[in-house]
């Protein structure tokens, strides 16, 4: 447990000289955060002490309005930006060093406008043509996701931790809504399909071990899919977000009677499932690709791919089939699933190249036979020009073509008369014929 946005605010350092106790937290002041750094002598003699605290993940060396005279430094180890220096202390003194940055986790109203833009542009350019009213309610889903993002960060407008957590869980938000309305398969589902509704029950226990009544600070991490929206119930509890770890976690303050313990039920989205309809549309898109390569020199290799993606799509749904019992097995099925699914949409992916390949060949093919043609075409000029010691004019190139024409058309017609007038006599013949020999006296 313990919020990794939490632990960065403690720091304790201790030294053969002196314990010195670090401590920051933010508040809002104006359109800027200001970061306090509590730095504490505890001796009875000056101090010179070395000060070094990470700045939030969000914060780059443009982002600090006023370091308090620290220096920002970047730590390889940590990915981030950090500030230190030296700081002069007097006997028992207690100084809080001031640190301003600017209010960065706040979305913005671009960023909202440009999302909305980019939903505009995927329905009118890959669903609207295709299925207006789909395209449509798909459109809406898009929209009502960005009003749940504003909403939440409205509420959590009144605490600079709550707000700064609430930015970091609809990052990934974010990023989910820009990439779908890019994203053409997004724009072929059916809108009508309905949302997750199975809850799992995520259980929590608390106890307090003392023979005394206790604050709690309770911190439970939920696993990396689990976004804001998809806890139903939160039972008081808050959402946060450890930016260390890239994970949420259930973050609430109680307070315990001696040796209490508590457990609390909270209900969570069912997300850990790959959708039916996305892997009945891998299996339709197989087929249809398949079904086009049946006649190319890829076959064998098509068959390989098209085999392994109804495989990987065949265990995805006999494993979702199981109900089970455990949430932790359940995440841990959905895991497997998920990497299984990226392999099947990979391979379907080398088939579309394929398919690519083989309609690319199809065309320099039927290229070629047109330069054939034209080829041909060309070998009037030159027997043109070995008669006539000339090249002919355009005109006199289409005379020659149509006298071609209008030579060949005559000698059909006549071998066509030809043949015509023959049968009807070889017909002839053999009716009469065929009259002598009826008449011909028997016995």
């Amino acid at each position: 447990m313990g919020s990794g946005y939490q632990r960065q605010g403690i720091r304790l350092c201790i030294t053969a000289t002196a314990v010195i106790l670090f401590m920051w937290c933010a508040s809002l002041a104006g359109a800027d955060v200001i970061i306090n750094v509590l730095v504490v002598n505890p001796k009875d003699m000056n101090l010179d002490k070395n000060v070094e605290f990470s700045l939030p993940g969000e914060i780059k060396p443009e982002d600090v309005v006023d370091a308090a005279g620290l220096k920002i430094d970047y730590n390889v180890k940590d990915a981030g930006y950090f500030l230190h220096g030296v700081v002069t202390l007097q006997p028992k003194e207690t100084r809080t060093l001031k640190v301003k940055v600017r209010d960065v986790w706040r979305i913005s109203d671009d960023v909202i406008a440009d999302l909305k833009g980019d939903i505009e542009r995927g329905y009118k350019e890959m669903g609207g043509e295709r299925d207006a009213a789909n395209a449509s309610k798909l459109r809406q889903k898009l929209l009502d996701k960005l009003d749940y993002i504003a909403t939440e960060e409205q509420q959590a407008q009144g605490s600079i931790d709550a707000r700064i957590d609430t930015y970091r869980n609809h990052q990934q938000n974010l990023l989910a809504i820009k990439t779908k309305a890019h994203l053409i398969d997004y724009w072929r589902t059916d809108a009508s399909f309905p949302e997750p509704s199975k809850l799992i029950n995520y259980v929590v226990e608390v106890t307090n071990p003392g023979d005394k009544p206790k604050k709690v600070k309770q911190e439970h991490y939920i696993p990396k899919e689990v976004r804001p929206e998809y806890v139903v119930d939160r039972k008081g509890f808050e959402i946060r977000f450890d930016e260390k770890k890239g994970q949420p976690f259930l973050f609430k303050e109680d307070d315990f009677a001696p040796h209490e313990k508590r457990s609390v039920t909270i209900g969570i989205q069912d997300v850990w499932f790959i959708p039916d309809n996305e892997l009945k549309y891998s299996r339709s898109h197989a087929k249809y690709i398949m079904n086009f390569l049946q006649k190319s020199q890829f076959l064998q290799t098509a068959k390989d791919l098209f085999n392994d993606v109804i495989n990987n799509l065949d265990l995805i749904e006999s494993m979702q089939a199981i109900e089970q019992p455990d949430i932790q097995q359940h995440i841990g099925s959905y895991r497997i699933n998920l990497a299984r699914f990226e392999q099947a949409k990979k391979d379907l992916d080398d088939l579309e190249k394929l398919l690519a390949r083989f309609r690319s060949d199809l065309e320099k093919s039927k290229v070629k036979n047109v330069m054939q043609k034209i080829q041909q075409l060309k070998s009037l000029s030159k027997v043109s020009e070995a008669i006539f010691d000339k090249r002919p004019t355009v005109n006199a190139a289409w005379k020659i073509i149509g006298s071609v024409m209008i030579f060949l058309g005559i000698f059909t017609i006549f071998h066509f008369v030809t043949w015509f007038l023959r049968s009807a006599k070889e017909k002839k013949q053999e009716v009469v014929k065929y009259a002598q020999k009826t008449d011909e006296p028997k016995g």
